[in-house]
């Protein structure tokens, strides 16, 4: 019993001794190993590695793969004295790993170095343009790809040999005007905007005009042809009712002025109708005498 829990403790000691006197490599990191605080080997291969145990050689391990953040919004001017608020994002990742954990040390510290160096980057490069390099509806006019390229170079040319960092991409994640500056710009817009409405306005009630003009041209032009068309027909149904008359008047001629005096009755007497006439007036010669006669 007593040999077996010696055994059992020997086991426990060369597990804990192995613990601690051992570290392994991922491929998504290096490890800088140093010794009462310096370093003294830098690891990048994968795999199990021995050390001093405890506290005699430490492990420290270094994030290797592409690191991204957003730089805070920075105001700037422009070459043309715009102001424009940038924000940026940058893609980068350790190279020296042994110089960026002499120089760096951790990635947190290292994003805001990188921030900064970016911002300050940004408004050395940005006073060489003007707003239309920026903002612009014609695609080839814009030079946001030149200006990130710069950028990532000056960057690039501080950090490498300065930090042990490369910066992989460096990219404008947003752009946008101060407030004062934005609502000056909106209403400037909203100005041009109703500007080029009131003279579509115009043009449409021009356009209207010229159509109702036509309109009214061609409606005169119709209603004068049916009028026309109208007093030829009546001059032609009135020559036609003479002939009708002039043959009817032919055949009898008493009868004609019967029925002619009696149109003339129908029209000339009603409730209201007052005649002041002599009694031996043509008028009501068929009135006095129902034959007509004289």
């Amino acid at each position: 019993m007593r040999t077996a829990v010696t055994a059992i403790l020997l086991l426990a000691l060369l597990a804990g001794l192995a613990a601690v006197s051992t570290y392994t490599v991922s491929e998504r990191e290096y490890v800088v190993l140093t010794q009462f605080g310096k370093p003294i080997r830098t690891v990048s291969e994968t795999g199990l590695y021995l050390k001093r145990p405890g506290f005699l050689e430490t492990a420290n391990r270094i994030e290797r793969r592409t690191h991204v953040f957003n730089t805070q919004p920075i105001q700037l001017l422009l070459g043309d004295q715009n102001p424009i608020v940038l924000t940026c994002y940058v893609c980068w990742r350790v190279r020296d790993p042994l110089l960026f954990f002499q120089s760096v040390v951790t990635a947190e510290i290292a994003a805001q170095k990188l921030g900064d160096m970016v911002n300050s980057q940004l408004g050395n490069t940005l006073g060489d343009y003007r707003l239309e390099s920026i903002i612009n509806t014609t695609p080839g006019r814009v030079k946001l790809s030149e200006i990130e390229d710069k950028i990532l170079k000056s960057t690039n040319a501080k950090t490498r040999d300065k930090y042990g960092l490369e910066v992989v991409q460096v990219g404008i994640r947003r752009l946008a005007y101060p407030t004062i500056v934005a609502d000056a710009v909106y209403n400037r817009m909203r100005s041009e905007r109703e500007k080029e409405a009131k003279k579509y306005r115009a043009e449409g009630k021009e356009e209207a005009t010229v159509i109702k003009a036509k309109a009214d041209r061609a409606v005169t032009e119709i209603l004068a042809e049916a009028y026309k068309n109208a007093e030829i027909r009546k001059g032609e149904g009135d020559q036609q009712a003479l002939k009708i008359y002039s043959a009817a008047y032919g055949k009898d001629e008493e009868f004609f002025e019967f029925m002619k005096s009696m149109e003339v009755y129908q029209n000339i007497l009603n409730k209201n109708s007052t005649l002041v006439l002599s009694t031996d007036s043509n008028l009501f010669r068929y009135l006095n005498n129902p034959a007509g006669k004289e």
